[in-house]
């Protein structure tokens, strides 16, 4: 673990805030952890039926951004990925990023080959993306709606929106362009090793240029795709728009199992900060980031704190405890017959980049 790292000290520091909410809230914590007892569990149960739906509509997004490459795939299958996925997430300390390796691995056994697949997995991340800016307009629009929008969500949401447009808009440019991507691959390893100096004065390569030449060479073929093949991402938009939906009225639903009713404005922009903090975690499914985050907006949104790290953990243990253990299920069915460490190195490589 490198204790030089600006990822390790985010972590550290976010979780070091959580230690501290659980000790200020530790009386509003113990009562209402002695509600579980009195949780609503037709609420709860109802969670199962729209999770099962969030990973046919994963199934789906796949299904739909591999027809687009020509590829034609079983949703029952891809339902299985979606699920095997799920575990692989949740379990390697990737920082939502350990799926590209095994996806590979995963749709290679169905005939897809490795450059497909890493397409489909960027493409979701960046159409993900892309669907948290119509979710954080909604967002504002329902605080605002029910004046429960403060001026620190306000800017949050705007904020997380601005940098996400922006973000895409230099990626877009860079990628459109293989000359531009040559020049700014060439200038890379010179402003990190500016930054290296002063987080990494140890290291002697602390990036991988070809690796980063790679991941822009298959964002310039999933550009060009896409650029022909526009018309045809607007199912992949809509399962995507459906994924993010389902997590969200997930999340509504233990809320309501509490017997609160919560504004949903305050869950989408919570449920997005927390995803976009679990790509730089360090732990296995962003635990203890993922909940101190989501907790920390619920709170600023005007939700009770002992409440919203209540559901919070609710939420993430009932959500892992019934589909992580199908999802171990699949991803040992689907490892049967294969070299199992060949499978362990690929997801430690891929967890590493």
């Amino acid at each position: 673990m490198n204790f030089k790292s600006v990822k390790f000290w985010i972590n550290v520091i976010t979780l070091a805030a959580l230690v501290l909410l659980i000790f200020l809230a530790r009386e509003q914590i113990q009562d209402a952890f002695k509600s579980f007892t009195k949780l609503n569990w037709l609420w709860m149960l109802l969670i199962i039926p729209v999770q099962l739906f969030n990973h046919f509509s994963v199934a789906n997004f796949y299904k739909s951004y591999l027809k687009t490459m020509g590829e034609k795939i079983k949703t029952t299958e891809l339902f299985k990925v979606s699920l095997e996925m799920n575990f692989i997430n949740n379990v390697f300390p990737s920082g939502g990023v350990s799926g590209f390796g095994y996806l590979g691995f995963r749709l290679g056994k169905l005939g897809v080959s490795g450059s497909k697949s890493t397409l489909l997995q960027t493409s979701r991340h960046i159409i993900t993306f892309i669907t948290f800016i119509v979710y954080l307009m909604l967002a504002l629009f329902l605080l605002s709606l029910f004046g429960s929008a403060s001026r620190f969500i306000i800017l949050l949401a705007t904020s997380m929106s601005f940098l996400i447009i922006f973000g895409f808009l230099i990626l877009l440019y860079i990628i459109s362009n293989e000359k531009r991507i040559k020049k700014f691959t060439a200038a890379l390893p010179k402003l990190v090793n500016k930054v290296a100096k002063v987080l990494h004065s140890k290291s002697k390569q602390p990036i991988d240029i070809e690796k980063i030449e790679k991941l822009f060479g298959d964002l310039h073929k999933d550009y060009k795709h896409v650029r022909k093949n526009w018309r045809d991402l607007r199912k992949p938009f809509y399962w995507t728009m459906t994924m993010n939906f389902t997590e969200i009225l997930t999340i509504f639903l233990v809320y309501l199992a509490f017997s609160e009713i919560v504004n949903p404005g305050a869950i989408i922009i919570s449920y997005a900060v927390a995803n976009i903090a679990g790509l730089i975690s360090i732990f296995p499914g962003g635990v203890g980031i993922y909940e101190g985050l989501m907790t920390a907006v619920m709170a600023s949104a005007g939700v009770n704190k002992a409440l919203a790290l209540s559901a919070t953990v609710v939420y993430r243990v009932f959500n892992m405890g019934i589909f992580l253990p199908i999802g171990y299920y699949f991803y040992h069915k689907a490892l049967k017959g294969e070299d199992k460490e060949e499978i362990n190195k690929i997801l430690e490589k891929d967890g590493k980049k």
